[in-house]
């Protein structure tokens, strides 16, 4: 049997909490992740819920642990919380004895609950053995049921890769605020021993006006049920409900029953329920340096709008892997489906408030259509860049122009042209004259009338 160090921090960042029940052997395997792939500036503590294969032979070969061991098997939630009246670090981590952490999972939690201080926990996207996505967060839906959002799905598509408040996330690796733990009283030991404690414990931090997020930039692979078989794991999910739903009927019945099928027509609201702006940007490309202004623009729109739902749409893909990361961070959804932009519209019929035009491409009559009729309710912002010369062989651009709600320009040269085209529209001009501050608040004075209010946390001056 290897042995496995762990630090022995004076003052740890991270307390990362851990419950055995047999299964020694994805134990071991979770720990030597664990060892290998964390900055070592946290300690572990174990609660043992009664092993029987030698698994409490196994730690006692893991140098700087500190193992608590229970006579009886207390259940998952009662033994975390048992773990958390030891910690000492602001950060609990909760970590499954067969979730393996992958080179840099534990940076982009941290950076979270560093700079957002509503934020409650955070967890990263979870991966099936075979690197298909097995959570990209979870929908909670009326009915009870929860649905782990990208599960068997391809890892590689954006819209599993941006991060995003999620309902719940998985206890099976959650990075969360011990102060945040502590107020909500932990675990609660009626769901023991398992299933159900996590989602309850979310939707009480969301019901305390704290957010759960789900970061992609970590990813952590699971097995999923390597101490318990698929019947108990069944069974324990049908006895659990019941109180559950009992618990959370209120904000259950504001929800829609889970759908029949997983197809993304159905699944797409559940996701999006917590947001009440919904924004669909269309581009040729991903903002990258090729458009400063666009860039600057799609970067504003996500900071002071961050719990909208906002996606960028690209219609040509150069360049967009490269440009992916700042927006996805942000939480911006990108997507660039290319020749499927047709069924992937299909699948988002009604699904947008605000539809942000900003390249010529999606002002054709063609690409147009499929706007106006996958998005018929949606209000109209077209933006002018400095391409635009107001010439008749841009007939789709002025068309688009004349049913805008509001069209804003970047360049105050163009103010006077497109006002005769769009005569009813309102304009703004936010250009690169402008100091920052000065174009957030001219952007956010555009925006009001079309119902959009942002979230000037950190963005002072929009307001005063």
């Amino acid at each position: 049997m290897r042995r496995l160090a762990v630090p022995r921090a004076e003052a740890p960042d991270v307390s990362v909490l851990m419950v055995t029940f047999n299964a020694w052997e994805w134990t071991e395997r979770a720990l030597a992740a664990l060892v290998e792939h964390t900055d070592p500036f946290y300690e572990l503590i174990v609660t043992d819920n009664a092993s029987e294969d030698g698994t409490l032979a196994g730690l006692e070969s893991v140098d700087g642990a500190t193992v608590l061991r229970n006579p009886t098997n207390l259940g998952f939630g009662p033994a975390v919380n048992q773990a958390a009246l030891h910690a000492r670090a602001p950060h609990l981590l909760l970590l499954n004895t067969d979730a393996l952490v992958q080179p840099g999972w534990l940076p982009p939690l941290r950076d979270i609950l560093d700079h957002e201080p509503d934020v409650a926990a955070v967890a990263p996207r979870l991966l099936h053995l075979d690197g298909t996505v097995q959570e990209a967060g979870s929908i909670v839906w009326g009915d009870g049921e929860v649905w782990p959002y990208g599960a068997g799905q391809q890892a590689d598509r954006p819209e599993f890769r941006f991060r995003r408040d999620v309902d719940y996330a998985s206890a099976a690796c959650l990075l969360v605020r011990r102060s945040a733990f502590v107020d909500a009283g932990g675990f609660d030991p009626a769901f023991a021993p398992a299933y159900y404690e996590d989602v309850d414990l979310c939707l009480r931090w969301w019901s305390q006006g704290l957010r759960v997020v789900c970061q992609p930039g970590s990813n952590v692979s699971h097995a999923g049920g390597a101490s318990t078989d698929r019947h108990r794991i069944a069974s324990l999910l049908a006895r659990n409900r019941p109180l559950f739903e009992s618990r959370w009927r209120r904000l259950l019945a504001r929800r829609p029953a889970a759908p029949a099928h997983w197809e993304p027509r159905d699944v797409l609201p559940g996701r999006d329920i917590r947001c009440a702006e919904r924004i669909l940007i269309v581009g040729d490309f991903v903002p990258d340096s090729r458009q400063p202004f666009l860039r600057r623009l799609v970067h504003d729109l996500g900071r002071l709008w961050p719990r909208a739902r906002i996606t960028h749409l690209a219609l040509d893909a150069d360049g967009a892997e490269e440009a992916a990361p700042p927006l996805l961070d942000l939480g911006i959804e990108l997507a660039w489906p290319g020749e499927e932009l047709e069924p992937w519209l299909g699948e988002r019929r009604h699904h947008y408030g605000v539809v942000v035009t900003t390249s010529f491409a999606a002002a054709m009559p063609p690409v147009r259509g499929l706007f106006l009729s996958t998005q018929p309710l949606a209000r109209s912002v077209v933006v002018v860049d400095g391409r635009f010369d107001g010439d008749a062989e841009d007939a789709g651009y002025r068309d688009s122009m004349a049913a805008a709600d509001l069209i804003v320009c970047a360049d105050r040269r163009q103010r006077g042209r497109v006002a005769g085209i769009a005569p009813s529209a309102e304009v703004t001009v936010i250009d690169g004259g402008m100091s920052e501050d000065e174009q957030r608040v001219a952007l956010v004075t555009a925006l009001a009338p079309l119902g959009m209010t942002p979230d000037v946390r950190g963005y002072g001056c929009v307001t005063g």
